[in-house]
């Protein structure tokens, strides 16, 4: 059965949060699903989170789960734009 769930993202997403949001990520995505990650609260994100961000994208592509990134805040979207990763998480 198909469905969706959405994640939360805190204020910062940083080297110092990946591990918590990494175990936090692969715990919380069924088969099958649509997650939609809300960045609204989301204040800074460095090279790690961004990582993460496209690793867990990737993980939940090889599962047929889509990941949708909404509510980002434009800051973060210029970041991601000029870190060449609009595509891939835009």
């Amino acid at each position: 059965m198909a469905g969706s769930a959405t994640i939360q993202l805190d204020a910062e997403l940083t080297i110092a949060q990946v591990e918590v949001w990494l175990k936090r990520l692969l715990t919380e995505t069924p088969a099958d699903y649509e997650m939609m990650i809300d960045a609204s609260e989301l204040v800074r994100v460095d090279a790690a989170g961004l990582q993460l961000l496209l690793a867990f994208k990737k993980s939940c592509a090889a599962k047929n789960v889509a990941v949708a990134l909404f509510n980002v805040p434009k800051n973060i979207q210029e970041l991601i734009r000029v870190s060449g990763l609009t595509q891939e998480l835009g």
